[in-house]
């Protein structure tokens, strides 16, 4: 192991740029050739070391799926991760092409260098390595690998409902978090649940000119933004009646168990803005991470273009998403949003909500686990230092069909950083951290082969 990474450093760099290459963007229709090309490289991989596999899905990004049957009496180990990427809007603002991997240094950049093509590699590494020294594995061993993590796990709901004997597991690992230092490495126990809504406000039948109309037609910008101030109080709390139902107070004991230390002032020098967001009575990392949120995404409508156009725009649309806490049903949260700005619409307006596919509850995992144990125990010969837990406040909505579906105890975790730029331009990650990711899941499937 401590030799592999740097003895085939050019094949890795070889391949994870070629991963890089392929446009795998879920979100829009247009690129599903390059997620399927994406998917196929990904699943000739997995037979090169030994697994079966097989795609599924027809008509949108398919997920990759391998096994690898060890000795019946050995744990199973699902993996799971993803290979489609977010849209690389804004393109001016990338100082190379997203798909070409741009290499300086020990850093690389591309679209979904770490956000979890980069993440997903390094497990593929590691399982290469893996095969080379035990001309097999360790244990047993499914891959997952889907394709529309991006845009919420649309289809992949059913396809483990359709799978569920096949993805049976000990454990499911997902690889697609983070650590909140280089030199200090966590064990995510828990993520936010989510929602997304497209809020869509309309007046007029055509846009209208602002001089003539101006007075008599109600603008349906001012609309929408009179209806999402409402949604909000001065506490920075929301409004939205039913919004906190059933959400469960945290235990002292997950209080205690923790890392709960954040620095605000290096927040605000890494992101040019203090952490002011959310509820203002609470310290920010229980805002981030164990309170729910409602965040507007973006607000359009008219024209947004250089110079003045004078129109009152016929319609005004907003993206909304929360993240959930446990306790919460992101169905009837929903709902509630929903009613909320229904009802809350003005005269002269109409308004339409439209609920989007992917929705996620939170999820908590037992620190006992054996498969987070033995993390634990890999991490700490690998960083020199004891992991530490966290919660992480983003939101992976597959996660609790994963782990009802496979019967698997959940265990999540990366070595990815606030600082990566995942889901923006000039995305990035490090050879050195890839190294790190690599020798913690080497070590952590070798250690499972004792835990049962």
């Amino acid at each position: 192991m401590d030799t592999y990474f740097e003895k085939h450093k050019k094949q890795i760099i070889e391949d994870y740029s070629k991963l890089l290459s392929f446009q795998s963007i879920s979100a829009e229709t247009g690129y599903l050739e390059e997620c399927k090309a994406c998917a196929s490289w990904i699943e000739q991989q997995f037979k090169k070391i030994g697994f079966t596999t097989s795609q599924w899905g027809e008509g949108f990004p398919p997920t990759v799926f391998g096994t690898y049957q060890a000795d019946s009496k050995l744990p199973t180990l699902l993996i799971y991760n993803h290979y489609d990427v977010q849209p690389v809007d804004p393109i001016d603002l990338w100082e190379s092409d997203p798909f070409t991997a741009t290499i300086t240094g020990d850093k690389i950049v591309a679209r979904g260098a770490e956000d979890n093509k980069g993440q997903f590699f390094y497990m593929l590494t590691a399982l290469r390595a893996l095969y080379e020294k035990y001309k097999g594995f360790p244990c047993s061993i499914k891959v997952l690998v889907e394709g529309e993590e991006e845009s919420g796990s649309a289809h992949l709901a059913n396809l483990l409902l359709q799978h569920k004997k096949e993805i049976k597991a000990d454990y499911a690992m997902i690889v697609d978090l983070g650590m909140r230092s280089r030199t200090k490495p966590a064990i995510t126990i828990g993520t936010r649940g989510l929602l997304g809504l497209t809020v869509e406000v309309t007046g007029t039948r055509e846009d209208l000119h602002s001089g003539s109309h101006g007075g008599l037609a109600y603008n349906p910008l001012h609309a929408l933004v009179g209806m999402l101030a409402k949604a909000r109080n001065e506490d920075g709390s929301i409004a939205i009646p039913g919004f906190y139902e059933g959400l469960q107070i945290p235990s002292q004991d997950l209080l205690d168990s923790i890392a709960s230390f954040f620095d605000s002032l290096d927040y605000e020098k890494t992101h040019g803005a203090p952490p002011t967001g959310g509820e203002k009575n609470l310290p920010p990392i229980q805002r981030n991470w164990l309170r729910p949120t409602l965040e507007v995404n973006g607000v359009h409508g008219g024209y947004g273009g250089p110079g003045s156009k004078t129109v009152i725009p016929s319609q005004a649309f907003a993206k909304i998403t929360c993240r959930l806490v446990p306790g919460q049903d992101p169905k009837a949260v929903a709902q509630r949003i929903k009613e909320f700005f229904e009802s809350n619409t003005p005269k002269g307006v109409t308004s339409k909500v439209k609920i989007h596919e992917g929705l996620g509850v939170a999820v908590r995992t037992d620190p006992s686990s054996p498969c987070i144990q033995a993390l634990a125990r890999a991490m700490k010969e690998v960083f020199k230092t004891d992991a530490e837990f966290i919660l992480e406040g983003a939101s992976i909505p597959i996660v609790p069909d994963l782990a009802k579906a496979s019967g698997a105890d959940v265990v999540m975790w990366g070595v990815g950083l606030a600082t990566d730029k995942i889901h923006a331009p000039n995305e990035e990650f490090d050879f050195s951290r890839m190294e790190k990711g690599f020798q913690v899941a080497f070590r952590t499937i070798e250690l499972l082969r004792g835990s049962i």
